[in-house]
């Protein structure tokens, strides 16, 4: 615990501007928030920074000129969602039990007892078989997929595994809360080589909706309209997309007094379009007129 403590010091400083050794070992001793943290030693910072590399994707480099190490190379989105994981167990152990104060979502993403197992196999290049549901009939009986997985995905509190379906011989996404079992104990190598630019696949869509075989990435230009005040259950949306993207592709084109223009280059799938009817009559779809149109006609 306190070793994961001391990454998560060294990331957060080193995030605000560089740091020498000593600038690092004088800031951990005044803080309150790391105050039961061991300080670290020569020896210990170098196996940190080793280990921050490793664990979180962050390089941390001395910069000769600055006398100071800094971030050189910073997988932030990775990164956070470790780190944010690391600070609600902390509070958790901390604190006890704490039901009378923390709320948690209801609806609870199914299916991460396969994580480990899927990461195992992809790192390994074996095949799995699954024990897997209709998305629209879990009542029904399940079907046995073998699959050689290459890529998890996250979307919106629910996981997916990018895989090739052996008996289809096809590339396919599955939602983890659909299996039922999975066979990991095969033996079973991949039987054909990872498709290049895998890693890619969801690059263009909202979600895990893809549908790559038909649709195509467009350019989307929407205009939100400004809140005249905030509350707590509408945040005003232009401040929000500017805090949290749509899309990695997002470009603010123009803000205005009482909007801000946003372009994208998006997919344009049911995952999109289900996003954008959430905004109600705060969004407008500039371009293209085909989405414009199915939009104002779902909102009617």
């Amino acid at each position: 615990m306190k070793k994961f403590l001391r990454h998560r010091f060294i990331v957060e400083r080193l995030r605000m501007k560089p740091h020498s050794y000593e600038d690092l070992i004088r800031a951990l001793q005044k803080s309150e928030e790391y105050s039961d943290v061991d300080p670290f030693t020569d020896r210990t910072f170098l196996r940190d920074k080793q280990d921050i590399e490793k664990i979180y994707r962050i390089k941390i480099e001395y910069n000769n000129s600055l006398r100071a190490y800094e971030i050189t190379e910073d997988n932030d989105l990775y990164a956070q969602n470790l780190l944010e994981a690391f600070d609600v167990f902390r509070a958790l152990q901390n604190y006890g039990n704490l039901s009378e104060v923390i709320q948690f979502e209801k609806r609870l993403p199914a299916g991460t007892e396969y994580l480990s197992p899927l990461l195992r196999a992809i790192k390994e290049k074996r095949q799995v078989k699954l024990h897997y549901y209709k998305f629209w009939d879990r009542s029904s009986q399940t079907q046995e997929r073998t699959i050689e997985p290459y890529l998890l995905k996250e979307a919106q509190r629910r996981w997916y595994v990018l895989a090739w379906d052996v008996e289809k011989s096809a590339l396919r996404v599955f939602g983890l809360d659909r299996i039922k079992h999975l066979d990991d104990e095969w033996e079973v190598k991949f039987q054909r080589p990872v498709p290049k630019g895998v890693k890619h696949y969801f690059d263009d869509s909202l979600g895990a909706w893809v549908d790559n075989e038909r649709t195509q990435a467009e350019e989307v230009v929407l205009a939100f309209r400004k809140l005249p005040t905030d509350t707590v259950f509408m945040p005003n949306p232009a401040k929000y997309l500017e805090a949290m993207p749509l899309h990695p592709s997002q470009e603010i084109l123009k803000e205005e007094e009482g909007s801000i223009v946003l372009r994208l280059r998006i997919k344009i799938t049911p995952d999109f379009i289900k996003e954008l009817l959430s905004y109600g009559k705060q969004v407008e779809v500039l371009t293209p007129v085909h989405l414009q149109k199915e939009l104002i006609a779902k909102q009617k």
